[in-house]
């Protein structure tokens, strides 16, 4: 019996990335469900195995699904599961021996007549250890994979969850029972899936996960679910500006892009016929949401709503209203001095949003975009800025409107962490806007770094008691813009005297998971390379340079072989794409084929010609 998880299972097949989606809609097909890491269940329990794949809205839907579980007790070899269990998305059948087995499955769809195959789906592998005990749980943790559903009956918005639990021993053999405390907002089955109401009921939904061990005593847990609109009601100072963003959005599933599908706001005052304010197709993620000019008191208690249009496989559209989002215009702050900053990068302006800059290299310029609006009825004198900017950071010029400001009006400090850039003001009056352009070039960035700052306002308000504000979080992303790699010996498994026409193979820390040849890549721009291996030397034993080993290295790519004594490509990529380091299960990659004749005892070596080429594309 096992009693450690491991954190790299073995598979047949490598599985497939996990999908994309933006709010109910799948952007990237996949397992919406996979199956849990690990299962530990007793001796004649049913083991239960969930899984659920969700496709596109462009996908091929004459394709009929064919699921295809697999079996190992070893890691290596593979067989399917019994006929009579096997065939479902689900897995259930009660194992009838002890210890650790392997289950994987694949989801594939096709097309019967005539036999056409589509996409497959490989799973992530579930780790299934049965022990003759039970082991109770001392706690449980609930987990979901969405904290916000919607409470509308659309196929685009995303109404449903699945709830998850990891428990204190991490192998307790006990099975969790699911439950909700406000079932008038969401529902949850046996397997965990939550699914919110679709008849506008708005609230926070509790979902409770409850052990009842054998030995009587009980573990429980909780996990807080929104149930809502879409949109949340906001109430903002007079003279500010009302950002409504959709909610229910996952960085770690989103696609950059939003192809296909257009975002209509609206605004509605009183009763009135709903106003378009804003129109966008195909948005960036960072790109759903809408902001309000600054308010007015007659703006308060208007409402707006979200319509999210999506193009479907035969041209139809679909579309789905939500909200309302109300919003209220409170009274305005005194003091308040608002500051929204923006960052570009003049040089380099791939990738970036206003506030972060990605692969920031040597050589960049770097461009400070601030605003500052007192919303106050008071002014604020003797005020000034300060900016946290990276080691060595260059200041070309500072402006403050349209006039370059001189030396004398800024400075700069350090501290143990970066420099301090500070710039005076002076006052700052009511109602006053001010903006300032700051230009910058990087200097002597040696490595990746991930470097955040923020602007800082200070002064002193009619009454000389200290004001302070922040504005935006601005992030920078350095790169050197370099590719290095670092390449290990390959060591070799012993060879015997009789030892000839079979292959040897890498001693373990050779194979995967460990990396063979690890590789740096931060170029920002990436074409295409190609790297080669190829044996330089003969096998030369090392106290007698006249002996030479009957063997010579063969390349394996899967069943096939190509003889290392030719220059042979083992790894490349194409235009933008990040060279990954290099590693190979045990008999794949470089393995030592020995020949007819039998070797002579001794250590021998041979001499290994790495080589990274630019690929003409």
């Amino acid at each position: 019996m096992a009693e450690i998880e491991e954190e790299n299972p073995p598979y047949k097949y490598e599985p497939s990335p996990d999908p994309k989606r933006i709010l109910g809609i799948i952007s990237v097909s996949g397992y919406t469900e996979q199956p849990n890491s690990n299962y530990y269940i007793t001796l004649g329990e049913n083991l239960h195995i969930k899984t659920e794949v969700e496709r596109t809205p462009w996908s091929n839907f004459l394709l009929a699904s064919r699921y295809h579980w697999w079996q190992s007790t070893d890691g290596t070899t593979w067989t399917e599961v019994e006929k009579k269990f096997n065939g479902n998305s689900s897995l259930n059948l009660t194992p009838t021996k002890l210890g650790r087995t392997y289950y994987q499955l694949s989801t594939s769809y096709v097309l019967p007549f005539p036999h056409v195959i589509g996409s497959v789906f490989y799973s992530k592998v579930a780790t299934v250890d049965v022990s003759p005990q039970p082991i109770p749980a001392k706690n449980v943790k609930v987990h979901t994979r969405a904290d916000y559903l919607f409470n509308i009956d659309s196929n685009i918005t995303r109404s449903a969850t699945f709830a998850y639990s990891t428990s204190t021993p991490f192998n307790t053999t006990e099975s969790t029972k699911w439950s909700v405390d406000k079932p008038e907002l969401a529902t949850v089955d046996d397997d965990g899936h939550v699914f919110a109401n679709t008849r506008g009921k708005s609230g926070i939904v509790k979902v409770i996960a409850t052990i009842n061990n054998k030995d009587s005593t009980v573990v429980s847990d909780s996990k807080e679910i929104t149930i809502g609109n879409g949109l949340i009601d906001r109430a903002i100072p007079e003279g500010k500006k009302a950002r409504f963003e959709i909610q229910g959005l996952k960085d770690d599933e989103r696609e950059d892009e939003l192809s296909n599908i257009t975002i209509n706001w609206y605004k509605q005052i009183n009763s009135q016929q709903m106003e378009l304010v804003k129109s966008k197709s195909n948005p960036t993620f960072n790109d759903i949401f809408y902001e309000t000019q600054r308010v007015h008191p007659e703006d308060d208690n208007s409402k707006y709503y979200a319509q999210i249009v999506v193009k479907q496989a035969k041209g139809n559209d679909d579309s789905v209203l939500i909200g309302p989002a109300t919003l209220k215009v409170l009274p305005p702050n005194d003091p308040k001095v608002e500051i929204s900053s923006t960052i570009t990068n003049v040089t380099f302006d791939t990738n970036n949003t206003e506030t972060q800059l990605n692969d920031v290299t040597n050589g960049d310029w770097i461009n400070y975009s601030v605003n500052l609006y007192n919303n106050s009825r008071r002014a604020i004198h003797d005020s000034y800025i300060t900016l946290p900017l990276h080691w060595d950071t260059q200041i070309e010029s500072i402006k403050i409107g349209s006039t370059e400001i001189s030396n004398s009006d800024y400075s700069i400090s350090t501290n143990e962490k970066n420099q301090i850039l500070k710039i005076n003001l002076n006052n700052l009056d009511m109602h006053q806007e001010k903006s300032l352009f700051i230009a910058t070039t990087v200097k002597n960035i040696n490595d990746r770094e991930s470097f955040n700052s923020q602007i800082e306002f200070h002064g002193l308000d009619p009454d000389s008691d200290k004001y302070a504000s922040q504005g935006d979080k601005l992030n920078i992303n350095y790169i050197n813009n370099q590719l290095t790699a670092s390449i290990k010996e390959l060591h070799f498994e012993p060879i015997t005297l009789f030892n000839h026409n079979n292959l040897k193979y890498r001693i373990s820390a050779n194979n995967d998971p460990n990396e063979v040849v690890s590789i740096n890549d931060q170029r920002r721009k990436r074409r295409p390379l190609k790297l080669y291996l190829k044996q330089a030397t003969n096998f030369i034993n090392k106290d007698n340079s006249l002996i030479e080993l009957p063997a010579n290295l063969r390349y394996y790519n899967g069943k096939s072989f190509t003889s290392l004594t030719n220059k042979t490509l083992i790894g490349e990529t194409t235009y933008g794409q990040v060279f990954n380091s290099i590693k190979w299960h045990k008999d794949q990659g470089p393995l030592l084929h020995m020949n007819s004749n039998n070797p002579i005892p001794g250590n021998y070596s041979s001499q290994l010609t790495w080589q990274f080429e630019d690929s003409i594309t």
